[in-house]
């Protein structure tokens, strides 16, 4: 046969030298990076942190800001409605005043009314 079959992909994970080439790699990564990293774990890790905080020290003045801007805005808000309410009160006591100087005269007027039916119906 002129033809040569190729393997499929998972008989290579079989072959011995598949796994001797893994191990290579990896042994040979991790010594690379041993030594080429130029400081301790625990060195970067504090390095990393104190970037972290550095980076994020305007962003949390900036929230406080923000913070102290919308609380502002609340209140005016509410010192606003308020004032808007009390407006609101003050014209609904004109208007019930109003009506009450209306129907004050037609309810007595009723009233008498009704008192003289009252005393025509007895003496009847």
């Amino acid at each position: 046969m002129f033809l040569k079959t190729s393997k499929h992909p998972q008989d290579y994970l079989t072959e011995q030298s598949f796994w001797t080439g893994l191990v290579a790699g990896a042994v040979a990564g991790l010594a690379v990076g041993l030594l080429v990293a130029p400081r301790s774990g625990k060195h970067t890790r504090k390095k990393l942190a104190d970037s972290i905080s550095e980076h994020t020290q305007p962003i949390q003045r900036e929230w406080g800001k923000a913070q102290a801007q919308a609380g502002d805005a609340i209140d005016r808000i509410k010192t606003n409605i308020n004032h808007v309410a009390d407006k609101i009160q003050d014209e609904v006591d004109v208007y019930a005043d109003k009506a009450e100087e209306t129907l004050s005269p037609l309810a007595d007027k009723t009233k008498s009314g009704f008192d003289k039916l009252r005393d025509t119906i007895k003496l009847g």
